[in-house]
């Protein structure tokens, strides 16, 4: 707090640490001027277009983006941290995973993960803003994930933590079936804490009620609408009137309901790059790379993501110290 000249504030609720002015810019202000002291020459306005071993060092091509004049680098270690694919309006185009791979590293398929997934005109696409909790479970016959968490209806399908955290068995599974790989993944969601029993227990007849009070009680009037249509059963039915079949129609799609999708978002709303450089091509403890002595590795070009919540930052942040330790020993 001192070195970097910030105020901080801690936030009641989670005790995490923020400034007290809640400028990200006087966080990157502050930090720049640190590195400054102790040294670092920044420069900005530029771009990295080249970069290889040279006489037991390393080169590095740069080019000034306004005028587009070269320049070279001479350096003795390289960290390598350019980030992925996703979001490319910051900036993040893959260059660093371009140059890893010409340098012989093994490049898994990279793939937008942490997406909104889009859907076609389907029953859901009048729900738009609606949202809710649910458990949400994507699987292909490679890949299977589920997720409990906020779940939001948009204009183009669906988003919230749940589906973003599942989303990548839908981008993959639409990836490998456009190439003939396999079939699509299936989406299924159960649409309240309730399982098959809860739901037997809740839709046992009792007195005059009807179907649609007992599952707008647990649901958005909205989308409890559609699910009753989708079980085919009439909103008005009492409990005592329900058949077996029309129970077990409505809680097959109350616990786990059939999600049509079509596609993703891809990068450029997706949270995090999947895919990258493989973990098994670098040392675990200096991030430094197994084939390359002087060449280190972070963040989102390694092949390893995690699920909303922060985790993908603590990645980033906790490989870059490490490389960035063992680049200045």
């Amino acid at each position: 707090e001192d070195e970097v000249g910030l105020v901080l504030e801690e936030e009641v609720e989670s005790a995490k640490l923020f400034p007290a002015s809640h400028k990200a810019r006087d966080v990157r202000d502050g930090l720049l001027a640190l590195a400054r002291r102790h040294g670092v020459a920044a420069r900005f306005g530029c771009r990295v277009i080249s970069m290889a071993p040279h006489a037991g060092r390393w080169r590095i091509g740069v080019e000034d983006v306004d005028t587009l004049a070269a320049d070279t680098l001479d350096a003795d270690a390289v960290i390598v941290a350019t980030g992925g694919l996703s979001v490319p309006n910051t900036g993040s185009d893959g260059a660093g995973l371009r140059m890893l791979e010409a340098l012989g590293h093994t490049l898994h398929p990279t793939y937008a993960a942490l997406t909104p997934v889009t859907a076609p005109e389907n029953a859901f696409s009048a729900l738009s803003g609606v949202s809710l909790r649910v458990s949400l479970t994507a699987a292909s016959p490679a890949r299977r994930a589920t997720h409990t968490g906020g779940f939001l209806f948009t204009h183009a399908g669906y988003s919230g933590p749940s589906v973003l955290n599942v989303s990548h068995v839908v981008v993959r599974a639409g990836a490998d079936a456009a190439r003939g790989d396999e079939p699509a993944a299936d989406v299924r969601v159960q649409w309240t804490a309730h399982d098959d029993a809860a739901w037997q227990t809740l839709l046992q007849p009792h007195g005059a009620r009807q179907l649609s009070t007992v599952i707008r009680q647990e649901l958005p009037d909205r989308l409890a609408d559609v699910l009753m249509a989708q079980a085919a059963v009439e909103p008005t039915r009492k409990l005592a009137e329900l058949t077996r079949e029309e129970r077990r129609r409505m809680i097959d799609v109350l616990v786990r309901g059939a999600l049509p999708w079509h596609g993703d978002e891809g990068y450029k709303k997706a949270e995090v790059t999947g895919g990258g450089v493989a973990l098994s091509e670098i040392h675990p403890v200096t991030m430094e790379s197994r084939r390359h002595p002087g060449l280190y590795l972070c963040g989102e070009v390694l092949d390893a993501f995690g699920p909303i919540g922060g985790y993908n930052f603590l990645w980033a942040w906790a490989t870059g110290r490490a490389a960035g330790m063992a680049a200045a020993n």
